[in-house]
């Protein structure tokens, strides 16, 4: 039975999105905070606790960057679907990679957390539009999460 005081192209609610892929999108966020969380002491702190308070501010700041990217923009782009969705999976790795040149502030954990998120969902939805702007995506944000993590241990 269908709302008939709906408008035929209203779009669907933000929070129908399957449970597997909010869990996903969730585990992924909490992997990429639990590796900035890692990573940002030791690179911060190597040997002396000076600079605590900058540190403490530039993770709150990530953290937020990354709530918000996962949490916000993720499944609006993913409810429009599409070209639009694989482009933004992109544009958020390639993003990554370039905040990945300050590696030591922890930004590009949240838009590569972000790429890695969409351009996943975008390669799996049924439509496969544009699967190679999607798998750029994945593998940039990858690439940026995981360089980051490495800079910060080594220094």
């Amino acid at each position: 039975m269908t709302n008939p005081s709906a408008a035929p192209d209203a779009s669907p609610p933000l929070h129908t999105a399957a449970p597997a892929v909010a869990l996903r999108d969730r585990n992924i966020a909490l992997v990429s905070a639990v590796l900035l969380l890692i990573g940002m002491p030791v690179g911060w702190l190597p040997g002396s606790t000076g600079d605590v308070i900058g540190m403490t501010v530039a993770i709150l700041i990530d953290l937020a960057v990354l709530a918000g990217l996962v949490v916000w923009l993720v499944p609006r782009e993913r409810a429009i679907g599409g070209a639009r969705a694989s482009r933004s999976a992109l544009i958020l790795g390639i993003a990554a990679v370039i905040v990945g040149a300050a590696f030591w502030t922890g930004l590009p954990f949240g838009p590569g957390a972000a790429a890695i998120a969409l351009g996943l969902s975008q390669r799996q939805s049924p439509g496969g539009e544009r699967r190679g702007m999607a798998t750029g995506g994945v593998v940039l944000g990858a690439i940026a999460v995981v360089a980051s993590f490495v800079l910060l241990l080594i220094g």
